[in-house]
């Protein structure tokens, strides 16, 4: 007898506020318990103070004792840094949990190996609001101190809101939408996975990450192109867009088909072109006597942090102009560029090409294979095999996905 599949839950807007933070430091076996972000925060910024220092010759490193993290630099600044986004992790993840308790979800799959990793913060936290320019080393203070600026000044009147980010000429409706475009200037994260540990920028991204790994027999929507399942109907309309790239690039070579390069949205497209086709620069720095203009607002976030007041390390090798902000990138420099020996250990499951770094592994599939991480995570999942090579387990494009090992 045929029976209705029940309907999976909607996010109620409201499912997270008044949330209970469950907050256990995972620094070294310490374990503390607690319920408070400030108290906290507070508690993680005297375990700052305690990380291992390690003496190689004339070469000193930092290292971050946090469970399954191992995270080292040689610079002060950056440690702390890391440190602190570990104790925003934890209250994300926490507020990841509490989301899927509340949606009946069934949890995340994946290896919990990489729960405690988190982003590599090696340049400065600043607020570039207007004239603001205060810099943090509390990443949780940070994204706090972003958000008041989408309130300061407000009077209650209904007129619309203009963002003041260096070079962002934006407007928006009321402060709550500002307060959610300034989300895209701090990079802040809302959620994250309690198991694998990946952010996500709002409840809908988490959701169909969970959904993505529900068992093949509970997903009941089916690509016409490749026969892969897919747990609701939106998540298989933005697979199937990676069938039928639309938007083709009117500059770039035809290839033997007879199409050029091709994109899955207007967006997509227009980035491309910025970066590949014009010499458009329409971003340039607000510092005086600074003749730089960027492409992006993300690459003029990325100029400004030459103008933090940040010690930059040189490569000594002659002829190289590589420069870096700490020692322990640099030492990486020479070794991969002039000694030679790091092996890349990413290897494409297609063709069997190796990276030296994930991210080329990424473009290689994408451009070359048209394989993609699956919509909502924005990155591909890695599994070591027994020979130490990494492949990616989730590509999601017209080749069917690695599965899990």
């Amino acid at each position: 007898m045929a029976h209705r599949k029940p309907k999976r839950p909607k996010l109620d807007p409201s499912l997270l506020q008044d949330e209970q933070l469950i907050l256990i430091c995972d620094w070294g076996s310490c374990r503390q318990l607690f319920q408070n972000m400030e108290l906290f925060l507070s508690h993680v910024a005297d375990h700052a103070g305690q990380v291992v220092v390690v003496t190689t010759g004339e070469e000193t490193s930092l290292t971050c004792i946090w469970e399954d993290c191992g995270f080292e630099t040689s610079d002060q600044k950056e440690i702390i840094r890391h440190i602190y986004y570990h104790a925003y992790h934890t209250k994300i993840k926490c507020l990841g949990a509490n989301l899927i308790e509340k949606l009946a979800l069934q949890g995340c799959q994946l290896d919990p190996q990489t729960r405690n990793s988190v982003p590599e913060l090696s340049g400065p936290l600043i607020c570039y609001w207007d004239d603001c320019k205060l810099e943090f080393l509390n990443v949780q203070q940070f994204y706090w101190h972003v958000h008041t600026h989408s309130i300061t000044n407000d009077n209650g009147e209904k007129k619309e809101k203009k963002c003041l980010w260096a070079n962002c000429k934006s407007t928006f409706a009321n402060k709550f939408k500002l307060r959610d475009h300034l989300r895209s200037h701090s990079q802040e994260r809302s959620l994250a996975c309690p198991t694998c540990g990946s952010l996500f920028a709002s409840r809908t991204k988490l959701h169909d990450h969970c959904l993505r790994q529900l068992p093949l027999d509970a997903n009941e929507f089916r690509c016409s192109e490749c026969s892969k399942l897919l747990p609701t109907e939106r998540l298989l309309r933005e697979h199937v867009r990676y069938h039928r790239l639309v938007y083709t690039c009117s500059h770039c070579p035809i290839d033997e088909e007879g199409r050029g390069r091709s994109f899955p949205n207007t967006h997509s497209l227009g980035t491309h072109i910025s970066y590949c086709h014009s010499e458009s620069r329409p971003f340039p720095c607000p510092e005086t006597d600074c003749s730089y203009s960027a492409k992006s607002q993300t690459d003029l976030s990325k100029h400004l942090e030459v103008h933090a007041n940040t010690l930059w390390y040189c490569c000594e090798v002659s002829g190289c102009d590589f420069t870096a902000r700490n020692p322990a990138t640099l030492q990486k420099h020479v070794r991969k560029v002039h000694q030679g020996n790091v092996e890349p250990l990413y290897e494409c499951h297609v063709c069997q090409v190796r990276f030296h770094a994930s991210n080329s592994l990424k473009s290689h599939l994408g451009n070359l294979h048209k394989v993609f991480p699956l919509s909502g995570n924005g990155r591909f999942k890695y599994q070591q095999g027994q020979d130490g090579i990494f492949r990616a387990e989730n590509g999601g494009g017209p080749l069917q996905p690695l599965n899990s090992s």
